[in-house]
C-alpha cells in the first residue's frame, strides 16, 4: 500500500512539473511572437501569472484527469507498460477535450472554436499523463527491485549465518 501511495505521489509530482514546463514554454513562444510582430508583451507579471495559473490548473487536473486516466490504463492492461501508456493516454485525451469542451460551451465561446479548444487541451494533457504514468511505473518498478535484493540478502545472510 505505501508503494502504491509512493508511485502515485511521485508520478502526479511529474505531471505537474510538467504542465508547469508547459506553460513556461507556452509563455516564451506568446512572448516571441509579440516581440516579433511588435505586439504588446504584456507586463512585468505576465510571465510569472500566467505560470502560478497553469501551476494553479495543474494542481486541480491531477485528481480530475491524470490519476484517473492512470488508473484505467494500468486497469486496462496489468502487467505491460506500453498498452497502459496508450490507453492512459486515451482516456486524458477524452478526458480532457471533454472538460474543454464543457468549460468552452459553459463561457459562450463561439461554437466554431470549441473543437479547436478541446483539440489542444487534449494534445496539452498527453506529456503530463506519460509522465505520471512512466514515473509511477518506474517508482513501481524500483521498489520490487529493491524488496527481491532486501529478501535476497537475508537469504544470504540466513545461509551463512
Amino acid at each position: 500500500m505505501g508503494t502504491t501511495i509512493a508511485r502515485h505521489l511521485a508520478g502526479a509530482t511529474a505531471a505537474w512539473f510538467v504542465v508547469v514546463a508547459e506553460a513556461v514554454v507556452g509563455y516564451l513562444g506568446l512572448l516571441a511572437y509579440a516581440l516579433v510582430t511588435g505586439a504588446d508583451p504584456g507586463g512585468p507579471l505576465a510571465g510569472p501569472l500566467l505560470v502560478l495559473i497553469a501551476a494553479l490548473l495543474g494542481v486541480a487536473a491531477l485528481p480530475l484527469l491524470f490519476a484517473p486516466a492512470v488508473a484505467l490504463g494500468e486497469a486496462a492492461s496489468r502487467r505491460r507498460a506500453a498498452p497502459a501508456l496508450a490507453y492512459a493516454g486515451l482516456v486524458a485525451v477524452v478526458l480532457a477535450a471533454g472538460y474543454a469542451a464543457a468549460v468552452a460551451v459553459a463561457t459562450d465561446v463561439p461554437g466554431t472554436w470549441v473543437p479547436l479548444v478541446a483539440g489542444i487541451s487534449a494534445l496539452l494533457a498527453l506529456a503530463p499523463t506519460a509522465a505520471y504514468a512512466l514515473t509511477a511505473r518506474g517508482v513501481g518498478w524500483t521498489a520490487r527491485l529493491i524488496r527481491r535484493r532486501v529478501a535476497d540478502a537475508r537469504v544470504v545472510r540466513a545461509e551463512a549465518g
